[in-house]
């Protein structure tokens, strides 16, 4: 039994009437095709709903029962209908942004406070985990979008690079004094380097960097929160070693001092999205302000972030 809405809506309209042409009109339609999908009702029940004459239309003992019934159903679709539509509304005000802590950290918090101007109550989840993490977050739908610094070989995904930056060096107390504004790949060798974990792209970059070298990257220390690396430099263990945008939060620190690796690798910034399906209207703005805030960091910081290549 195959029994829509519509059907309904044309058997309590015609119940209430008692007039085929009135409710016809009513309708917007013929008044041929109301009778069919009478009959048609009436056949898919297996009962008559109304007792036709020439003169007059009534309903039958069935259909009276059945119009109360119906009542019901409709009344219970719309309500369904509309708390249905209640939770996409709220569904199309959420989005989900996959991103690197330290993306997440300069780029994240301006692009959220544009989609908050933008959008009543915007629903926004911010995962901030590793490059993988983020990656496989994006594959699963649990987020609209990522912020990745390696383009994803995954045949699913497209990568839009955004920006690239360089990397550098942090230091204080007496490493400070010896670093030079300029340095060199070969000038670290012999240095306390401090360094993100071997699951960071941050260390991908830096120990490619090395092995082109011939020469294998081992760092003093090594740490999965950039915080903890400026407490170690802060106290003068060791001088990190990082992308310019993973290093940001740190610059307000006083006594550190930056240096430039002037041949040092670069690292690239992007967005990931899926290939299959359309962004929601948030996402595309989401994405939008990513671009707009990335173009800020580049002409605030010329020369340690740079444009896509």
């Amino acid at each position: 039994m195959n029994i829509a809405p519509r059907q309904l809506r044309m058997f309590l309209a015609l119940a209430e009437s008692l007039n085929f042409s009135k409710t016809a009109e009513q309708l917007f339609m013929t008044q041929p095709s109301l009778s069919k999908a009478i009959r048609d009702l009436e056949e898919a029940l297996g009962l008559p709903l109304f007792e036709r004459t020439t003169r007059s239309v009534q309903l039958t003992a069935s259909g009276s029962r059945l119009a109360a019934i119906a009542r019901a159903v409709v009344g219970e679709y719309d309500a369904g209908l509309q708390r249905m539509l209640s939770s996409a509304e709220r569904e199309a005000r959420h989005i989900g942004i996959a991103s690197l802590p330290s993306l997440a950290h300069v780029i994240l918090p301006q692009v959220c406070a544009a989609l908050e101007r933008r959008y009543h109550l915007p629903q926004i989840t911010v995962h901030d985990c590793s490059n993988d993490a983020c990656i496989q977050r994006l594959l699963n739908y649990q987020a609209d979008f990522a912020l990745a610094s390696v383009a994803p070989s995954h045949p699913d995904l497209k990568y839009e690079e955004v920006l690239r930056d360089r990397f550098v060096l942090l230091s204080c107390g007496p490493w400070r004094q010896r670093l030079k504004p300029t340095m060199h790949l070969d000038d670290l060798v012999d240095l306390p380097l401090i360094s993100m974990t071997d699951a960071s792209t941050a260390m991908r970059y830096i120990s490619a960097a090395y092995l082109q070298r011939g020469v294998e990257f081992r760092p003093k220390m090594q740490f999965d929160q950039v915080g903890t690396i400026a407490g170690f430099v802060k106290k003068g263990l060791g001088i990190a070693v990082l992308p310019y945008l993973g290093m940001m939060p740190m610059l307000s620190l006083r006594g550190l001092r930056l240096s430039e690796i002037a041949d040092g690798p670069v690292r690239s910034v992007g967005i990931v999205t899926r290939r299959v399906g359309a962004p929601t209207s948030v996402a595309l703005a989401a994405m939008e302000e990513v671009k707009a805030t990335t173009q800020g960091l580049m002409n605030k910081h010329p020369g340690w972030i740079l444009p896509p290549s």
